[in-house]
């Protein structure tokens, strides 16, 4: 007898548990010890990887396979507990397919992560049950289910992560609303949506444990300009922020007294200060300590309204996308960062704005003489003459300048030569530190 066959059945199903059940099910052709051990395992994984996952077959067939494979596997484990229960699917499910095989896991008990991506027939409606699960603790749901109410008996006691990929919520948003208070010691919430008619509801963020939100909404099918008022931050614990979406007409309740680390990537259908008007949230980033300006149009809003951006006292590190246009903002950014330890300026435009105005957006500021800037970060360097004069300018400017890194393109043996050359020569009083990528 090999050695593996002889270890208890907990620690084999321990081991499966690692693999997906489609993976697992394979060790079922080794005796009949194995014939049905994997379905005692804690973690079931259906995820469909290739056409051919399923007995070699396409199209319906496929789709017949998989589910008589799900309907199989939960039929032979029984009443068994389940741990992690994964759903990825992409051919065409009905939704009372989706439902049983979801109360079936949940009747179980003892379910903490519950992963769910499928396209379904139709939006599918989310179990109810799932709502009041005790022991849920990461919920994962993507294309293919919609919520359209959250029972009053809600209650995720547990559920510290929710991911919501594409998910639509019914009733004007108070679903989702509901549902947030219903997660008493969430810390982590992803949104994200491809359309505004998924995103819509998502207008009022209210959570007091929330640490981590992500919020990506960009897609323009469905959008109405007209239609989006106002978005809502009710936020006191949150750290990280990573918000991508259009700016609402305003921001009405801004709560982000704990932000660490912000990352925006705003978009305006018209910027226009009597139209859209995001003062409250520039003005809720003052304890922000790294900040992430990583597209031309946040940059041109947080110029717009320049008067609203705050004194940034625990700012240490800030990274901007930078354009010709919209170059006069950074020296307004730095007189409100009095303890900047690190600026990044990031391309692939930098070279237009070092060329066109940048070179003077330094002149006669004299606060940068006592800038505490210690390390600036140039990305997407192409060794333009503008942008070999406004280095010179950073390295006459910043007096407290000990780093200087510069990322360049290296495609061009001929240019990558030049700036290996060029660059080291220039008069400082700091460490220079070269990078090339292709």
């Amino acid at each position: 007898m090999d050695r593996i066959s002889g270890l208890p059945d907990e620690i084999l199903c321990h081991t499966l548990s690692f693999l997906s059940t489609k993976e697992a099910a394979s060790t079922s052709l080794l005796s009949m010890r194995w014939r049905n051990l994997f379905t005692f395992t804690p973690n079931l994984r259906f995820v469909e990887e290739d056409e051919d996952l399923f007995n070699g077959n396409t199209g319906l067939d496929v789709f017949r396979s998989f589910c008589d494979f799900v309907d199989r596997v939960l039929a032979v484990s029984g009443n068994s507990p389940v741990k992690e229960f994964t759903l990825n699917y992409h051919h065409d499910v009905e939704s009372a397919h989706i439902n049983l095989w979801i109360s079936n896991v949940l009747s179980r008990g003892v379910l903490d992560h519950l992963y769910l991506h499928v396209l379904a027939r139709g939006r599918t409606p989310l179990p109810l049950a799932v709502f009041t699960c005790k022991t849920l603790v990461k919920l994962k749901l993507g294309r293919g289910f919609v919520i359209p109410m959250v029972p009053e008996s809600a209650s995720l006691p547990a559920l510290k992560s929710l991911f919501l990929d594409c998910i639509r919520f019914d009733n004007h948003g108070y679903a989702f609303e509901a549902l947030l208070s219903a997660c008493r010691v969430l810390e982590q919430l992803l949104i994200r949506g491809m359309d505004f008619e998924d995103w819509e509801w998502c207008r009022t963020v209210s959570s007091a444990t929330l640490k981590r939100l992500t919020i990506s909404c960009l897609g323009f099918r469905g959008f109405c300009d007209a239609d989006f008022k106002s978005t809502t931050f009710d936020t006191p614990s949150l750290t990280y922020l990573d918000y991508a979406s259009f700016l609402p007409d305003e921001y009405p309740i801004v709560n982000l007294d704990s932000l660490v680390e912000a990352k925006l990537n705003l978009m305006g259908m018209r910027i226009v200060t009597n139209i859209r008007n995001p003062t409250n949230l520039i003005k809720g980033l003052r304890n922000v300590e790294i900040l992430d300006l990583s597209t031309l149009k946040t940059c041109e809003i947080f110029s717009s309204f320049g008067e609203a951006i705050p004194v940034l006292e625990n700012l240490s590190r800030l990274s901007i996308k930078t354009e010709y246009n919209y170059w006069k903002f950074l020296p307004l950014l730095l007189k409100k960062s009095p303890n900047l330890q690190t600026l990044v300026i990031k391309g692939p435009s930098a070279h237009y704005y070092f060329d066109y105005g940048g070179q003077e957006c330094l002149s006669g500021y004299s606060f940068l003489l006592s800038c505490p800037v210690k390390v600036i970060e140039i990305h997407n360097f192409c060794g333009t003459i503008g942008e070999f004069k406004q280095v010179k300018r950073f390295l006459e400017k910043f007096p407290c300048l000990e780093l200087l890194k510069v990322s360049a393109w290296g495609s061009d043996q001929e240019l990558k030569l030049q700036i290996a050359t060029d660059l080291p020569m220039l008069p400082r009083a700091c460490k220079i530190q070269l990078e090339f990528f292709p």
